[in-house]
């Protein structure tokens, strides 16, 4: 599932933090403890019976493993000064009763600062007909700033100018297994939808996106950019939210035309791999957590006319998923964008885990222009809590360090980073 994460800057190298601002990151850390210690108020989970009238037989079916979180997680950025999220989580097994089966779940976030921004977002991620189809989406409305460096690999951190966004998006896919047997055992196909408007509501004057003619970048005032295209994947992880076996390889290809009402033209290409591999077997007391090693290869081209708040970028991307954990989102960006990671999970103690990480990738205006020996690289490390063990649903924080950057980034978001 992709999440909406929430992420500030806790340390830059070559910006110390004031004894102000550090008091506020621990005052922040200290109410997130407080936060989670507030999960077990929130949980239930419901047993159902079977109705005698339809089968006299079955007095009572399997645990329907159905339950929710609420979670208040407070945040603390430069360019947000304080701000607090309350997210909700809803899952629920399958009718059937399948105790093997993935869980549908439906995550709904509201997130508001003191500088009177906010995000609303819905996090669907469905499953129907015993599993053979599949929704998985993102909608989104919001009004937040953002910083701009241009487009590039190589671009200074004198060149970033701030802007604010207003956007209203539906990305997301429908999946339909091909062979009837379920999305997990064979080829699936389907439609993929985008559809993103942003506004661009506040420049910078004098900035790069107020220039204007030859020099105009793409998107400076916003947009529709409306696509509908074809996705083919094949799926054999164990757990979509947590996976410790198996693997993903998803491709996608989009067209984003004036037909749908876009006003912008060009292709969208993506192809993102997954490969697992756990070392042991998880008994009880691991609650959830394994000796896994978790891989990712994610390459996004785009050709036309497509703006620059969608181009590929290292950080933390549209969708919320985390690339290259440790540089600010929109540091480098552009048409390409390719990035290999590496994560390692481990259990520590009761419910907590932990990970390592470390990646390398990079952007450019085509494939061939792509500069292998200016590979931006990341590591980092993280914590896990786990909400529900038994259906490895966890609370994940992690901290990643950009090389090229030097910029250290912490992350908050609900299940694993892919």
């Amino acid at each position: 599932m992709t999440e909406t994460v929430i992420f500030f800057t806790l340390i830059s190298a070559n910006k110390p933090l004031h004894f102000m601002r550090l008091l506020r990151c621990f005052a922040v850390f200290f109410l997130f403890i407080l936060s989670v210690s507030f999960l077990r108020a929130q949980e239930f989970s419901t047993t159902t019976q079977a109705n005698a009238k339809a089968n006299a037989q079955a007095s009572v079916q399997s645990p329907s493993r159905t339950g929710w979180r609420i979670l208040p997680v407070p945040s603390y950025a430069p360019e947000t000064s304080l701000a607090l999220t309350v997210g909700g989580l809803y899952y629920f097994g399958q009718p059937d009763g399948d105790s093997t089966s993935r869980l549908n779940q439906l995550f709904g976030g509201i997130q508001y600062t003191l500088r009177n921004q906010f995000v609303v977002s819905v996090l669907p991620e469905m499953y129907f007909n015993h599993e053979n189809i599949r929704l998985f989406g993102q909608f989104e409305i919001s009004r937040f700033p953002d910083f701009f460096y241009g487009i590039g690999d190589n671009l200074p951190e004198s060149n970033r100018e701030a802007f604010t966004i207003f956007r209203a998006a539906a990305i997301g896919s429908l999946w339909f297994s091909l062979n009837g047997q379920g999305i997990r055992n064979g080829i699936n196909a389907g439609l993929r939808f985008d559809f993103d408007y942003q506004n661009i509501i506040e420049r910078q004057a004098g900035g790069l996106l107020e220039r204007e003619g030859a020099n105009a970048i793409t998107g400076r005032s916003g947009g529709l950019l409306a696509g509908l295209g074809l996705a083919v994947n094949y799926d054999t992880r164990d757990v979509a939210v947590c996976p410790r076996e198996g693997g993903l390889i998803d491709a996608r290809l989009v067209p984003y035309t004036r037909i749908l009402g876009s006003n912008f033209e060009g292709w969208r290409g993506t192809v993102d791999i997954h490969k697992y591999f756990t070392f042991n077997k998880p008994t009880p007391e691991d609650n959830g957590f394994s000796h896994t090693l978790a891989i990712q290869w994610f390459t996004d081209i785009t050709t036309g006319d497509i703006p620059f708040f969608r181009m590929g970028l290292l950080g933390q991307n549209i969708s919320g998923v985390a690339i290259a954990r440790g540089y600010f989102g929109g540091r480098f960006r552009g048409k390409v964008l390719s990035h290999l990671q590496a994560e390692y999970r481990f259990p520590i103690w009761w419910r907590f885990g932990g990970v390592l990480f470390a990646g390398t990738g990079n952007v450019a205006e085509t494939p061939a222009s792509f500069d292998f020996t200016g590979l931006k690289h990341s590591i980092g490390a993280g914590l896990r809590f786990a909400l529900v063990p038994e259906e490895r649903i966890n609370l994940r924080i992690d901290v990643g360090y950009g090389f090229a950057t030097q910029t250290f980034f912490p992350y908050v978001s609900f299940t694993e980073a892919f």
